[in-house]
């Protein structure tokens, strides 16, 4: 789940980043977001009915939101150097 969190979160940074509307991010988004569970092997229905398990249960989703953002945030300090 961390591993497709962060590969989503990428994916909503470089759509923001880039010079295009925002009604063709809105097109956009769907097709790499495809490619992401494409990627980990995990149908879209799996991801959101596991998100929405998590969801449930607010300290076990802090935690691997944290784990996320720690992995965001050391793979920010790699590009910086």
């Amino acid at each position: 789940m961390v591993e497709i969190l962060i590969d989503i979160h990428l994916t909503e940074g470089f759509i923001q980043s880039l010079p295009i509307p925002y009604d063709s991010s809105k097109r956009l988004y769907p097709v790499l977001e495809k490619e992401i569970f494409e990627k980990h092997a995990v149908p879209d229905s799996v991801y959101i009915n596991s998100l929405q398990y998590y969801l449930r249960d607010a300290i076990f989703m802090e935690r691997i939101y944290a784990r996320t953002i720690d992995s965001l945030s050391v793979m920010e300090k790699r590009a910086d150097q």
